[in-house]
């Protein structure tokens, strides 16, 4: 990943090897220009923009996961279901930083919330809506990838943090380059908040009737031995033979965190607690 200043950089980590294609995504925004590219598609834009930058890169977050619309411009009804799934998605992150990394709000329903967002956006902000509020959504739990959007987390947690704490972030220039397979470095704060995503993705999709594909099968073992790890505190962990390399770093660093154990392990019974989508939500 390359960032123009004044963005800090998120350090690139490893490149996780799926059977999917890799997707090659560009993030450029400026004052006066900005661009979105996925592999052949790109997308220009001349003049001041009248959208956020971190909204402006869920639209590329999306369009690593292949199979949903996501372009901001072309016909109506496809920029209607790209801005969905765009906002869906930001408001879903945006709510999950305050719950998680600024504690700003106690609701850790924070994919409940958005969806609950949705219905206005729908019925209201974007009437006449292409389908209903229903039918957008069970479409964007069809084909969200739960994975590699919570994994592609941190480049949008980066720009949350210099919108926040830069009054002038609408003069800065941001620039990224990165694969729909890229797994950025994250900190703690960034993790829990990884963690919190991809559960309520598979909640809601599991509550839809939605089968767990091999990958997201190997992810919940990974977070079953997490579980384990958080619940048991051992003194030393040794990750089993069979256990990916994904999963043996992700254990040697919690490994090195065993110091702050009881601190993650508040953070994360409340998660536990509170992400649980609640019956009737309707997702």
């Amino acid at each position: 990943m390359d960032a123009l200043t004044p963005i800090p950089t998120v350090p690139t980590g490893t490149v996780a090897h799926m059977a999917v294609p890799i997707r090659q995504l560009q993030f450029r925004w400026e004052p006066d220009y900005q661009m979105l590219a996925c592999d052949d598609q790109v997308n220009e834009f001349q003049g001041a923009p009248k959208t956020e930058p971190s909204h402006d890169l869920t639209h590329l977050i999306i369009a690593a996961c292949q199979h949903l619309p996501w372009e901001p411009q072309g016909p109506r009804e496809l920029v209607c279901m790209a801005e969905y799934n765009a906002v869906l998605l930001e408001n879903f992150f945006d709510k999950t930083c305050n719950a998680v990394i600024f504690g700003t709000t106690t609701d850790f329903e924070t994919l409940a919330s958005a969806v609950e967002y949705m219905d206005w956006f729908v019925n209201e902000h974007y009437a006449p809506f292409p389908t209903s509020a229903e039918a957008a959504f069970l479409r964007f739990c069809r084909f969200i990838d739960p994975f590699i959007v919570s994994r592609l987390f941190p480049y949008y947690l980066a720009v949350k943090r210099y919108e926040r704490n830069h009054p002038d972030y609408r003069q800065a220039k941001y620039q990224f380059q990165f694969t729909s397979h890229t797994q950025p470095a994250v900190d703690e704060g960034g993790w829990l908040a990884q963690w919190s995503i991809y559960r309520q993705l598979r909640a809601a999709q599991s509550a839809l009737g939605m089968v767990s594909s091999p990958q997201e099968f190997r992810v919940e073992q990974i977070l079953k031995q997490v579980d384990q790890l958080l619940t048991d505190s051992p003194p030393a962990i040794a990750p089993a033979p069979h256990l990916t390399d994904e999963l043996a770093s992700r254990l040697a660093t919690i490994e090195a965190q065993l110091t702050q154990i009881d601190h993650l392990n508040q953070r994360l019974a409340e998660l536990e607690q509170r992400t649980r989508l609640p019956e009737g939500s309707g997702v």
